[in-house]
Parts: structure tokens; C-alpha cells; sequence
């Protein structure tokens, strides 16, 4: 649920409102950033909250399921668009959906990383936890790719039709995931109502003091900022995509770059699946800092090779990238949860309280700012090079040039300056080691007393 709610809505959003529909493709990506600075301010709020919760539910199985239902419900409306309607006012409708989804997703996304958090509790433990996620989240990854291609079939009479019917599968789809955790995961015992006055001191402090607390947390920030770059090239690689396949390789077919676009994520994202037990052990051999920074690496080689795959005689070419992204995912969104929960243990051992969901939201927070400005940027990076709805495939050599250098070479510089951030990250399992002594210590002083 978490996955489809991230991903479906990058995927869609310019092939149906900028081509379907001839919204101006700056202005989608306006929309999209925006939405993605609301989903980023909103999460620290969130997870302060969910934080301090108490109930007879849990603290965090309240918020998910109220927001696996809101999630589900405004997705289906962010595409259920009528016909007829002036381009500003898809805009308009496409601004106030995407706002009440991306508050919706926060009220489930940040309690449900917070709870994967609070699942293990030694350094190893996370990474073979985080591997589950890293190893089934492709499904709903694989299921994202193929959701342009089906709104193309003939069964539909066009796209606006297609993605009415896409967007409400998928809706009902998110519901049904999404309560899954509330029903069968057992939440930590610290979610318990408060039974005594020791209990109710476990209560975080005031948001403020936790978020100059996180930003004084070095590890956590060199980690969340290198993430942040990863993350804001990943997703340039895939605003742009769908325009690289359909004009730089199949001259404006769209149903022929739809069906690439979804073999690219299949391929990718089993790939991920695959590797991801191997990227799990590697981490526990080597440590997860070693493998995170090697995958980096690894992504860096990628894109350097990307630009002689991107043949308009052979664009299944782009197989091969998808495989090789598929290793770099395999380790680089896995490890940075289980270095997360680490970083929670840091900051009990300096501060006396769990802050799951608060480090959660903040990374959070960074990292979709970062997504935010990637959406944007793609949306005037087509307009910089000279794309022109209008032509159709007939877009100039020139333009299309450009677009395919935007493709390969921003993410390979950002890339490179996570690499450099992550300098900053110290916390190995020796580390680790120290800390989880000196906790299990103040908990038997604690009981003691």
C-alpha cells in the first residue's frame, strides 16, 4: 500500500494531464512539487503524534487505518476527471486531489515506517527485517509500471476512461493493503495505554525540541541528506522517463512506450527482489554503511552507461539499465530503514525516549522537499529543451538530445554528492554494540528503581 501510494501518482500524472489532457507539463510538475512540500511539512506533525499517542489500539494502528481509507478514496478521485474541462481547470482539480491524498498517505506512511522501526531491536535484526519490505514492495512497484499501459488498452475508449477505471482498482487496492498491519502485526508494548506515572513519562517532549534534536543527530543527517540526493536523481530518472521511451525511442508512440515502461520496472524491480537476500547478507558481512555507499557506486556506473542504451533501433536496450537499477534498489532502500532504526537507539541512549515516528517523519520531511524539487525541475526541463506537446514525434534532433543528457547526467552528479555526504554516517556495528549495552544498562538501573 505504502509503495503504490508513493509511486502511482509520478507515474500517471504527466502522461495523462500533460498528454492526455494538454496541461501544461511545468505546471503538472508545479503541482506535483507542491503536493510533495505539503506531504513533507505535514509529516513531522504526524509523527510527533503518532509518538505521543495512547489508546486501547496501539499508538500507531489508529492513524493506520483512517489513513489507509483516505489514502484509498482521494487516489480514486485524483483521476476520476470528467470531460470537457479548460486546462486550468484540470490543474485545479488535479491541485485539490493531489493536496487530500498526500495528507491522507502521510497519516498512514509515517505511523507504518514507524512501527517497521520498532519491530527489531539489534543491528543485524533490522537489516534482515528490512529486507521483507526491500523484497514484496516490488510487487506493488511492478503493478505502478504496467498502471499507463492498461489505461491504453482497447477494452477502454480512451485514456481519460482507462485511468478512471485504473484509479479506483488501484484505490480499492490501497484500502485492502493498507489495513492489513492494523489487523496482523502486534505493535510494540511501549503503545500500551499508560498504567503508572513512570509509564506516562515516557512521553516524547515538544516538537520543537525533538526536531533540533534530530538535526544535531550528525549520522542522521549525513544519512538523510545522502538519501535526499539519491532520491531527488531517482526521481528526475523517472518524470523524464516516460518522455525519453516515447519520444527518444519510439517517436511519440505512446501505447509502444507504455509497454516498455512496463517491462523496465517489471525487469527492475524483480531484479531488486532477487538481490535483495544478497544485498542482506552482504550488509551483515561487511556492514550496511559499506553496501548503502556501494550501491550508491554502483548507480553512478549506471547512468554513465545509460546514454549508449537509450537506441532508437534497439530500445529494449533499456532492459539492461533496468536490471542494473534493480541491484542498486536491492540495497540502498533497504539499508537506509534498518541505519534509521539505528539512529533511534542513538538518540534514546542521549535523550531517555523512543522517537520512531519523529525520525521517520523528519527524514521523511528531506527527503520528499528533495522529490518535490525534482518534480518541479522535470517539468522545466522539458519546457528548457524545447518540448512541444504539439509535434507529437516530430520533436527537433535537438530537443531530443537534451532531453536524453537531463536523463543520464543529473542523476549520476547526484549520486556523487551522496557518496560524499555519507562521510558523515559513523555508526557501524561496533557502534551499535556500545549503544545497545548502554541501554539494556539504564533499563536495569530503571527497573532497579
Amino acid at each position: 500500500a505504502c509503495m503504490l501510494g508513493k509511486q502511482a501518482p509520478k507515474q500517471l500524472s504527466l502522461p495523462v494531464y500533460n498528454v492526455a489532457l494538454g496541461v501544461d507539463p511545468a505546471s503538472v510538475g508545479g503541482v506535483l512539487a507542491l503536493g510533495r512540500l505539503w506531504d513533507a511539512f505535514t509529516d513531522p506533525f504526524v509523527g510527533h503524534w503518532t509518538d505521543r499517542a495512547r489508546s486501547r489500539w496501539g499508538r500507531r494502528k489508529p492513524f493506520l487505518f483512517v489513513g489507509s481509507i483516505l489514502t484509498g478514496f482521494f487516489f480514486a478521485a485524483m483521476w476520476f476527471l470528467p470531460r470537457g474541462w479548460s486546462e486550468s481547470a484540470y490543474l485545479a482539480y488535479f491541485a485539490c486531489t493531489s493536496f487530500l491524498f498526500y495528507l491522507a498517505l502521510t497519516v498512514y506512511s509515517v505511523p507504518w515506517y514507524a512501527m517497521g522501526y520498532e519491530l527489531a531491536k539489534s543491528y543485524d535484526e533490522r537489516t534482515s527485517l528490512m529486507a521483507y519490505p526491500s523484497a514484496l514492495g516490488p510487487v506493488a512497484q511492478i503493478a505502478v509500471s504496467w498502471l499507463y499501459a492498461i489505461t491504453q488498452l482497447s477494452v477502454f475508449s480512451d485514456t481519460l476512461e482507462g485511468v478512471r477505471y485504473v484509479g479506483a482498482g488501484a484505490g480499492v487496492l490501497l484500502v485492502l493493503f493498507g489495513l492489513m498491519p492494523v489487523w496482523l502485526v502486534k505493535e510494540d508494548p511501549l503503545a500500551a495505554p499508560p498504567t503508572s506515572a513512570a509509564t506516562k513519562q515516557e512521553r516524547p517532549p515538544g516538537l520543537a525540541k525533538g526536531v533540533r534534536d534530530s538535526f544535531a543527530n550528525r549520522p542522521f543527517l549525513a544519512l538523510t541528506v545522502a538519501f535526499t540526493f539519491v532520491m531527488i536523481g531517482s526521481s528526475l530518472v523517472s518524470g523524464l522517463g516516460f518522455y525519453v521511451h516515447t519520444y527518444c525511442l519510439y517517436a511519440g508512440d505512446t501505447k509502444a512506450a507504455g509497454v516498455l515502461s512496463g517491462w523496465v520496472g517489471t525487469a527492475s524491480l524483480l531484479t531488486t527482489m532477487i538481490c535483495t537476500p544478497a544485498a542482506s547478507w552482504l550488509a551483515r558481512r561487511f556492514g550496511k554503511k559499506e553496501i548503502f555507499c556501494a550501491g550508491i557506486a554502483w548507480a553512478t556506473v549506471r547512468m554513465a552507461l545509460l546514454w549508449s542504451l537509450i537506441d532508437p533501433a534497439h530500445p529494449y536496450f533499456m532492459l539492461v539499465n533496468a536490471v542494473m537499477l534493480g541491484v542498486e534498489q536491492a540495497s540502498i532502500f533497504m539499508l537506509c530503514h534498518a541505519m534509521i532504526a539505528d539512529v533511534c537507539d542513538v538518540d534514546e541512549l542521549r535523550h531517555g525516549v523512543r522517537r520512531e515516528g519523529l525520525f521517520g517523519a523528519i527524514y521523511a520531511w528531506v527527503f520528499k522537499t528533495g522529490i518535490a524539487m525534482s518534480f518541479a525541475i522535470s517539468g522545466y526541463i522539458l519546457g528548457a529543451v524545447g518540448f512541444d506537446r504539439s509535434l507529437g514525434g516530430a520533436q527537433p534532433a535537438a530537443t531530443l538530445q537534451a532531453m536524453k543528457a537531463a536523463y543520464c547526467v543529473a542523476p549520476a552528479a547526484l549520486y556523487l554528492a551522496a557518496l560524499a555526504m555519507m562521510r558523515g554516517y559513523d555508526l557501524d556495528k561496533r557502534r551499535m554494540g556500545e549503544v545497545s549495552r548502554g541501554l539494556a544498562e539504564r533499563k536495569t538501573a530503571r527497573s532497579a528503581a
